[in-house]
Formats: C-alpha cells, sequence, structure tokens
C-alpha cells in the first residue's frame, strides 16, 4: 500500500492535529492553495481534481499535519520505489548502445530517451526507479557518500578530470548487478566513441583518475530495500521516518500530487479503483478499499462528506475528446449550431455539420485566432461556452435544450431556460457528479458535450405482482461502456434492485416501474438514461383458494367448523363469517359456530376471504348444510 493514514500505521496522535481547530478561513484558504495543483494533475493522469483534494484535507488534516509540514507531502505517502533490483538492472541494460551526446537532457517521465551523457543517465536510471539525484557528476559527487561496506545496486562510481584536482569530477557511472565471479557490473555512458557501454568495477578501480564508489543514502528499491514498488516514487525526493514510519518526502506540493496520482493510476492495487473513475462516488468506494482496508467505509463517507460540503466537483477539469466534423449530424450538432448563432454568426439549425456549419465555424476559429480548420474540437468548442443562467432565454439557452434533450431529458419550450430545463440540468449534474445549480458553467458545457451517446432503456413483461419485467438497456456508444442498473417504484428507487430483470413485488402493487441505466466509460461523463413507467402494477391472483368446506352435526347446540384448506402463496390472512341461509349472522366470524335455535330450519354456510399485500382479495364460500334440526 502505497498511500495510507498516518493513524492508522502507527503516527501519533499528538502529530495529527484537530480537524474542528482549523478556522473556516483557513479551510477555505487551503483549498484555494490546492485547486490549481489538483487540476494542473487532472490533466496529467485523469484522477478526478475534487477526489485529489478531499484526500489532501483528510490525509494533511488542511494541511497541518506534521507529514505535510516536514516532508510537503499531503497525502501521507510512504516511501517508495518502483521497481526492483533486477528491473532496474535490465533498464540499465537496455540503454546500451545509445549514443552519448555532451548536456543532453532528458524527461524521467521519457520511457526510451535517444540519447544520454554520463550524470545524465544516473539522473534518468534513479528517476525511473523512484529515486531522485541532482544533474552533473560533479554536483552528484557531493550528494553522495563514501561506501564503507559492500557495493550495492545504485552505487556510483566517479573520476575525476585531473588526479593533480581532488574536487574535479568530470564522470560518474552505476553499479547495476553483481556478476558470477563476484565483479560488478557498471553502466555507463562513456563518450561520444562508444556511446552507453557496460563495464565493471574492477575496470574502475584500475583506471588511474578513480576518484572512488559512493552512495546516495535515500536511494531505494522495492523488496530489497524493505520499501514497496509504486508510481508514486518517481517524484519523491527522499524519504522522512516520522515515528516508525517512513513517508516519501516531495520537493513540492505538486510532486505530492503528482506522486499519489501517478500511484493511483499504475499501482496493481488500484486496478478495481482505475475501472470506475468515471463515477465519483464508486471511485471513492474504491480507492478507500487500498487507502485504509480497516475502516473503508469511514473513509469513503469522510472524502464523500468534504466532496459534497465544499463542492469540490467544480474544480473538476472536463476534457473534451469530441471533435465535430462535416458529415456528423445529431443534437451536439444542433447545440454547436445554437452556440455559433448566440456569438453572432448567421446559421440555420438543422442539426447536420453542412457547408454552412463549416463556414461560420471556419469564420469563428479565425475571428479568435484559432486555426481555422472547419472542425469543432476542444480549443473551438471551449471559446464557444459562456456561463449561462436560469431565467434567460435566446440561442445559448436553445443549445443547453437541444444536448439536455438529446439525452432523454424535459426542457422548457422553445428557447428558455426554465423551470423544466433547470430541474433536468440538475438531475444530469447530479448524475456526473458536478454540484447540482441553476447555472451552466464551462465544465458543464464540456460535462454535456461529453455524455455517451444512448437510446433509451424499455422495459418489457407484465406489470403485475409476482411476474418478472425486464430492461433492454439501449444502445450505448463509444466504445465498451460498463452499465449498472436501478429499478424504481414511483420515485423511489428499490433497494437490492440493480439487474436488468426485476421480480415484481406485492409493495409495487398499485405503483408505476421504472429503471435508470447508468453508462461509465473513462474519458467520458457518467451518463443516465431512463425507462418509460410500466403501467399500474397490478395485484396478483391467489394460486390456490379452496372452498371452504363444514364439518360437525347440523343441529342446535351443537358446533360446527369451517376448514379452510390451502392457500397459496403462503401468507394468506383468511377471515371468517357464518351465514344462516342469504342471512349474516352478525359476530360470527371465526372458523367454528355453535348452532342456537334461530338456526333451525336453515342451512348453514360459511364465507372464507383471503387477503395478501399485492394480490387480489378473493372470498370463497363453503356448500350449504343440511337443514339444522333439534337434538
Amino acid at each position: 500500500m502505497t498511500t495510507g493514514i498516518a493513524l492508522v500505521l502507527g503516527l501519533a496522535l499528538a502529530q495529527q492535529p484537530v480537524a474542528s481547530a482549523v478556522s473556516t478561513s483557513s479551510k477555505s484558504k487551503f483549498i484555494s492553495s490546492l485547486v490549481s495543483v489538483a487540476q494542473s494533475t487532472q490533466r496529467k493522469f485523469g484522477v478526478p481534481a475534487s477526489v485529489l483534494i478531499a484526500q489532501a484535507i483528510e490525509a494533511s488534516t488542511w494541511g497541518t499535519s506534521t507529514v505535510a509540514s516536514k516532508a510537503k507531502n499531503y497525502f501521507d505517502t510512504r516511501c517508495s520505489a518502483t521497481m526492483t533490483a533486477s528491473q532496474f538492472a535490465k533498464l540499465a541494460d537496455a540503454q546500451v548502445g545509445k549514443p552519448y551526446v555532451l548536456g543532453a537532457e532528458t524527461l524521467v517521465s521519457q520511457p526510451s530517451p535517444s540519447k544520454f551523457d554520463c550524470s545524465e543517465l544516473v539522473q534518468w536510471l534513479f528517476g525511473r526507479s523512484g529515486n531522485s539525484i541532482t544533474d552533473l557528476a560533479a554536483s552528484q559527487y557531493k550528494v553522495t557518500k563514501k561506501v564503507t561496506g559492500s557495493p550495492r545496486v545504485g552505487d556510483l562510481v566517479f573520476l575525476r578530470n585531473n588526479p593533480a584536482r581532488s574536487n574535479g569530477i568530470g564522470h560518474v557511472a552505476i553499479l547495476t548487478k553483481k556478476l558470477s565471479h563476484g565483479d560488478w557490473r557498471i553502466i555507463e555512458a562513456r563518450g561520444r566513441a562508444d556511446g552507453v557501454v557496460r563495464s565493471t568495477l574492477s575496470y574502475w578501480k584500475k583506471r588511474s583518475y578513480y576518484a572512488g564508489l559512493r552512495r546516495l543514502t535515500s536511494f531505494a528499491l522495492s523488496n530489497g530495500d524493505s520499501v514497496k514498488a509504486s508510481g508514486a516514487g518517481i517524484y519523491k525526493s527522499g524519504c522522512l521516518k516520522i515515528g516508525s514510519t517512513s513517508y516519501s518526502k516531495f520537493s513540492s506540493k505538486t510532486n505530492s500530487f503528482y506522486g499519489n496520482a501517478a500511484a493511483i493510476t499504475s499501482d496493481s492495487a488500484y486496478a478495481s479503483a482505475r475501472k470506475v473513475m468515471a463515477s465519483i462516488p464508486r471511485f471513492v468506494d474504491a480507492i478507500a478499499k487500498v487507502v485504509r482496508p480497516t475502516d473503508a467505509s469511514g473513509y469513503a463517507r469522510t472524502l464523500k462528506g468534504l466532496i459534497s460540503t465544499y463542492k469540490l466537483t467544480d474544480y473538476d477539469v472536463v476534457t473534451i475528446k469530441r471533435v465535430l466534423v462535416s458529415g456528423d449530424s445529431g443534437y451536439r450538432v444542433a447545440a454547436l449550431q445554437y452556440l455559433l448563432k448566440a456569438a453572432g454568426h448567421s446559421i440555420r439549425i438543422t442539426g447536420k455539420y453542412d457547408s454552412g456549419t463549416r463556414s461560420a465555424v471556419k469564420k469563428f476559429q479565425k475571428a479568435r485566432k484559432l486555426d481555422p480548420d472547419g472542425q469543432a474540437g476542444a480549443r473551438t468548442l471551449s471559446a464557444l461556452f459562456t456561463k449561462l443562467s436560469a431565467g434567460t432565454s435566446g440561442s445559448r439557452s436553445s443549445a443547453l435544450n437541444a444536448l439536455l434533450g438529446g439525452l432523454g431529458y424535459r426542457t422548457t419550450s422553445g428557447s428558455g431556460f426554465g423551470s423544466a430545463t433547470v430541474s433536468s440540468l440538475k438531475a444530469f449534474q447530479a448524475v456526473a457528479g458536478r454540484s447540482a445549480r441553476d447555472s451552466v458553467d464551462s465544465n458543464t458545457w464540456a460535462a454535456l458535450f461529453m455524455a455517451l451517446d444512448t437510446t433509451q432503456p424499455r422495459i418489457t413483461g407484465a406489470a403485475k405482482v409476482g411476474q418478472t419485467v425486464t430492461v433492454g438497456a439501449g444502445s450505448w456508444t463509444p466504445g465498451s461502456v460498463s452499465l449498472s442498473y436501478q429499478w424504481y417504484r414511483g420515485k423511489t428507487a428499490i433497494s437490492g434492485a440493480h439487474s436488468t430483470r426485476y421480480a415484481v413485488q406485492a409493495g409495487d402493487a398499485g405503483a408505476k416501474l421504472s429503471v435508470t441505466v447508468t453508462g461509465l466509460l473513462t474519458g467520458y461523463t457518467l451518463t443516465a438514461r431512463t425507462s418509460a413507467t410500466t403501467a399500474t402494477v397490478a395485484t396478483a391472483s391467489f394460486q390456490k383458494a379452496p372452498a371452504p368446506t363444514i364439518s360437525g352435526t347440523a343441529k342446535v347446540g351443537r358446533t360446527l367448523k369451517a376448514n379452510a384448506g390451502t392457500w397459496s402463496p403462503s401468507g394468506v390472512t383468511r377471515t371468517y363469517q357464518w351465514y344462516r341461509g342469504s342471512t349474516r349472522i352478525k359476530g360470527a366470524t371465526t372458523s367454528t359456530y355453535k348452532l342456537t335455535k334461530a338456526s333451525k330450519g336453515h342451512r348453514m354456510t360459511v364465507r372464507v376471504t383471503g387477503r395478501k399485500s399485492g394480490y387480489t382479495t378473493l372470498s370463497k364460500t363453503s356448500p350449504a348444510t343440511r337443514p339444522v334440526t333439534m337434538p
């Protein structure tokens, strides 16, 4: 586990300040200080800014924890590496044969650089393994210490430029593997004539300018160095032990956020979380199982509470991947046309990306100094987005109505942003994981354009208690969309009803059923579509309801007994009513009846009535007895 909560892993309680001691203004300032870096992290890794901010608040107690203040570590990220010693050796070996270029610069994020100089090779290998070291051989010499014991993977060997200058370090190489005969393999970017080559420690020691074997004390690889492999390791600058726990130390807040996001997007422990990243509630539940396995539900509740209370989803970045081009059609094209019209361009609203639409797009792009390619991609669409508030009307409101209508929502007729549109907008925002409000900002526009394409689900089967109804999800694109289901009784979600099939229950009688299908696909807006309602759920008929029989002698003073028989399904409540001929006997409502003189000469019957929730009430009458006689 690369992230976690200090309290769980033994950090002293005194080192975690109490959240209630942090003032409201300090909390607001802390959130503001995180927004930019969280959004930058989301753009780089895809992890929602809202979740990152909530995690940082929780782990660092609003930035006041010891780990945050001493290590710039806002997620309690444990000290980690990104690879084992054998993986490190294999990575170094893979660079052999590449050219040497003095002053070559290589990003750690680059998986396979084309050239190196000596110190850049060392810096790149360190960075890829989750370690950090400065550039330039002389500087690397200064930040390392002389090895007094046995060599190990990651140790550095140095050469001086001139033996007469003790501090004139001019070359560096790295130990990568202990060989079978006891020597050590070294990888070095030797020079223009050789490029990156293999050599050995014994070879280096024989060279007249050999300056010794040195070690960066913070260098760590997984397993052998008692740290676990994690994508977070690339961004740490070292380790810091607080109490009994070793935490990653970061050089900046940005690297702390990058480290946390790198772990989420690359570590195997988060594999399940990555699949549901488009749904913030499900994503939070999934990461909670990794970060706080002993109290996942409590941790998830905390993050969700922070996200809701401080409206953190307002900071989530929505990336537009769609590009509308000539030949496209549909509600998005209609919305584009309305937005162009609102921007002052003469255009017909056809829902088809025709020559007129392409011309209008090019004119808009030229006016905004964008590449006039006639295609409506992220930059063009973003330039068309302006804030829109409820109560307005016009082409922008029409664009909003077109987008919501295309997703199956009811909207205000015409070009108005009225109550129907407001209600549907809030419903969309709630599903999409944004704060529900009666206005549209740039991110909400982008979320609407990035919604999944879907048709309305359809319910088949008899809406009757005891029967099973089935939903067809409709079509969902693009790609392989993950679907989930929620059945409703009227407006109430039915607990546990999350399948494509639903057995109609007694409690559904008199109500109408519907089902909402939610589609999830990484990179797209979480999208929901609701079916039409069924007919009012009808009650069921009893499967078995026999006519009752009467036992006993029909004589005054004797007792008759009603035998109701077996009714099904089980759980039927039965009541009784005795009759003297066709006359109901007042108070005779039990399964037995003692005959009185008033019954003389009459035939007796009993009516049994069965009742069960969700079933049609049914009465059955017994055959009549012989006329009642005197004893």
